[in-house]
């Protein structure tokens, strides 16, 4: 009796997972635009520029155009705010330069003048 138990909870598990997965498939493919930016499963990154009955065509960059079959869509990238990142001022070369050489001192520089 143990042993039938254990084998429905599996059984239903495995399909209720088939089933949750299929739904978060469909979902995606049903996310898919014109001018989305999206992932396929071989890595190729790119804009969708046309969509057919079952085929996405992708820019991968400026005039490479791809088709792929659209369940090959593996993620699609959230628009994100294209802001350029703040430009580092970099520091006085005077300032660097005299941090990393030592001030010669006078005693230093006595006897160095009396070596010659």
């Amino acid at each position: 009796m143990e042993l039938i138990i254990i084998l429905v909870a599996f059984l239903a598990f495995i399909i209720f997972s088939n089933k949750k997965r299929a739904n978060a498939a469909k979902q995606l493919q049903a996310s898919v635009e014109i001018g989305v930016e999206v992932v396929m499963l071989g890595g190729i990154k790119g804009k969708i520029v046309s969509i057919l009955d079952d085929t996405v065509i992708v820019e991968s960059t400026p005039g490479t155009r791809i088709q792929f079959v659209k369940a090959a869509v593996s993620t699609v990238v959230a628009p994100t705010l294209e802001t350029k990142p703040k430009a580092v001022k970099a520091p006085a070369t005077e300032a660097v330069a005299s941090a990393k050489k030592p001030a010669v001192t006078a005693k230093k520089a006595t006897a160095k003048t009396a070596a010659k």
